[in-house]
């Protein structure tokens, strides 16, 4: 994760992307492993672990002002 993204970026952007996928859906009627956490690029299936391998991240940081145009994350 780079410097300047912060947990609470990553929720953010999580939180209002469209490509967002939780990792790990529960098939089951019991709650899944991961169905307590909250949305974030953390826990989406796009998201390597340093960043969206979909390329998404940027777009919705720079609609959302955590990025400018000319910075990529």
């Amino acid at each position: 994760m780079s410097e300047s993204m912060t947990p609470e970026d990553l929720k953010l952007v999580g939180e209002n992307c469209s490509q967002y996928q939780r990792r790990n859906r529960s098939t089951s009627a019991t709650m899944g492993p991961y169905e307590d956490e909250e949305l974030s690029c953390n826990t989406c299936t796009h998201w390597s672990g340093e960043r969206c391998v979909i390329d998404a991240f940027d777009n919705v940081a720079v609609n959302l002002g955590i990025l400018h145009e000319d910075e990529e994350y």
